[in-house]
């Protein structure tokens, strides 16, 4: 890289989990070249470390097939945008987080008007579906870095060469183990409650973790629940839960309301990696319209839904996943997993994806 020369770095990502990596990734890159200015789109942790977003991350929380279509043409403006800002601000380089529905059509277009080199970081999880999807990367991504290692051989096989490092929560567990105290609680069990990120996730999975809580009630026992949410600006405990007292809201990390409970309800996605890397016992709730159920089940070609039980190959947690989500079942299995302390096997999981120093050679791959 040149000395003296002020760089502009273009990042996109389109949900919670790309936002957390891309600010960490981008504090590591300041730290290796202070000389780097950031704009495209994020949230509050890409924002904290200097981005310039062009809008609102949470315009973007959207999941599933009738759901984007439903929302087609704000993704077409936004598009159109993007590539307008891309041409005024001519960015050195453009880093892509996960969010393929959105990056991958906007690689193509870039491509189509510069030669501005794309890192793609955080892998389409082409091997669960749409594999066609490997063409667009090798003819737009000049660079793909992943997070887990069976990627790495995955897209060899298909003549692809792709850098894998690690995966970055199990760093950040490290961060947080320095400083975790745990919480100080009177009742006999807690019980995480992390029902998801995006808005839709909120309202289909909100009133069953609602009637679980009232099944879990009928007990008389001395729950304490954990409630992790990435926005409460709209979320009332009494309303929304049907909780009165014996709650608590974390608003740090979720590492911490994973490590403080007995027990996790969580939503198919990052968290569950960070509820296993915590060792904590955990169920899988996930709900979506039945129209992007119904295609997901056409095209999805692995028999889980939460990475966990995809890294480990046979299932470790349970999945309740659309009409089996039945509270009174979930409440019971609860119970009976809480009862009996029972420990969940994470340790090859874990194993496979432990590394060292994980953002800080992320970064330097990107600054090369």
């Amino acid at each position: 890289m040149k000395k003296n020369k002020t760089y502009k770095y273009y990042f996109i990502a389109g949900e919670a989990s790309g936002d957390l990596h891309g600010g960490n990734l981008m504090k590591e890159i300041k730290t290796l070249n202070p000389s780097v200015d950031f704009y495209g789109i994020g949230g509050k942790s890409m924002e904290k470390e200097g981005l310039r977003s062009l809008v609102s991350l949470k315009k973007l929380a959207i999941l599933g097939f009738w759901e984007v279509f439903k929302n087609l043409r704000f993704f077409i403006n936004l598009k159109k945008q993007v590539l307008q800002d891309i041409q005024l601000l001519s960015p050195d380089k453009i880093i892509l987080i996960d969010y393929p529905g959105f990056n991958l059509k906007l690689a193509t277009a870039i491509k189509q008007k510069s030669s501005i080199p794309i890192i793609y970081y955080i892998s389409p999880q082409l091997w669960a579906w749409k594999e066609n999807r490997i063409k667009t990367i090798k003819e737009n991504v000049d660079k793909m870095i992943v997070l887990f290692p069976f990627e790495k051989q995955w897209y060899k096989k298909r003549g692809l060469q792709v850098f894998y490092f690690g995966h970055p929560l199990i760093e950040l567990h490290n961060r947080f183990l320095q400083s975790y105290c745990a919480a100080n609680r009177s009742s006999k069990y807690t019980i995480a409650l992390l029902p998801g990120s995006r808005n839709q996730e909120l309202k289909r999975h909100l009133p069953i973790y609602k009637k679980i809580i009232y099944e879990l009630n009928k007990t008389n026992l001395n729950i304490h629940y954990i409630i992790k949410l990435f926005d409460l600006q709209n979320f009332n405990a009494k309303q929304d839960l049907g909780l009165h007292k014996n709650f608590s809201i974390e608003k740090g990390e979720s590492f911490k309301a994973f490590h403080d409970s007995d027990f996790a309800l969580v939503a198919s996605g990052t968290a569950t990696l960070e509820g296993a890397i915590a060792n904590t016992p955990m169920a899988v709730i996930y709900q979506t319209s039945w129209i992007s159920w119904f295609l997901a089940k056409i095209f999805l070609r692995i028999p889980f839904i939460s990475l966990v039980n995809i890294l480990n190959k046979e299932k470790v947690v349970e999945e309740f996943i659309q009409h089996q989500a039945n509270p009174k079942i979930i409440a019971n299995y609860i119970l009976r997993v809480m009862k009996n302390r029972a420990e969940f096997n994470y340790s090859k999981i874990k194993q496979d994806l432990n590394k060292n120093n994980i953002y800080k050679r992320t970064a330097g791959e990107i600054l090369k």
